[in-house]
């Protein structure tokens, strides 16, 4: 299965052990605070700044209360993650059953890049200290179905649905991702460092190619990427079906 990224380890700064809370520092706790409230407002600093530290203290200043009166609804750092992971994907859509299996995949995948761009900070709500996030496993369960249910069995199964989502998602992250606003600009793409390594027709080409950055349709290349990985899970069914 597709997992998150190392640095989601440290996606919060804060130990999952809360502060103790005063029953003054709860009196003082402001009637709107609410668990949705929370969540909601991590998610927007979390999709604002997706490669900054997330911490509870950041969050509380931006509902106006102090950390502590986080934890009267999050007791752990834990538990908020689970909370923003299950909101951000509770509406995924289901694949559309009814068409061939290709078109399937192709929809599931459209879908998870269209989180992307509605939550920059999605990839860090897939999981977290090395665990994988309920919410995403069970985005990820329909393709891994499909996949069974089209022939491939044990090995071929977790191999193939292995790379498959993982390759969606490092390729959804590689176009629209908010890091990768920089490829919207060719002269903002550093060729400095590097050049000296490259020969003179490695480094003819790269010059040729920067040229051509910022006409690339980051959709379009998307969807090439997307193609290629679906036509290497028609060949696994293939072999599956050969073997």
């Amino acid at each position: 299965m597709a997992s998150s990224n190392s640095q989601n380890r440290t996606l919060f700064a804060d130990e999952d052990t809360p502060p103790s809370v005063t029953p003054a520092a709860m009196r003082g706790r402001p009637a709107m605070l609410s668990a949705d409230a929370i969540v909601d407002i991590a998610l927007k600093l979390l999709d604002a700044h997706p490669g900054d530290e997330l911490t509870m203290a950041r969050i509380a200043r931006e509902l106006s209360v102090s950390p502590p009166a986080l934890y009267r609804y999050f007791p752990t750092r834990t538990a908020l993650l689970a909370a923003m992971s299950a909101a951000v994907f509770a509406d995924f859509p289901d694949m559309p059953a009814d068409r061939p299996w290709r078109e399937q995949l192709l929809a599931w995948q459209n879908h998870v890049a269209n989180l992307y761009e509605s939550h920059h900070g999605v990839m860090k709500l897939m999981g977290w200290d090395d665990q994988l996030a309920g919410p995403w496993l069970k985005v990820q369960a329909p393709v891994v179905e499909l996949l069974h249910r089209m022939g491939l069995k044990e090995l071929a199964l977790v191999e193939t649905a292995s790379w498959f989502l993982a390759a969606t998602v490092g390729l959804i992250g590689t176009y629209y991702a908010s890091e990768s606003e920089v490829l919207d600009r060719s002269d903002m793409v550093a060729l400095d460092e590097g050049v000296a390594d490259l020969t003179p027709t490695q480094r003819a080409l790269v010059e040729e190619s920067r040229k051509w950055i910022w006409k690339a349709d980051p959709h379009r290349t998307l969807n090439k990427g997307f193609q290629a990985l679906l036509d290497g899970v028609e060949r696994e069914l293939d072999e599956a079906a050969a073997g």
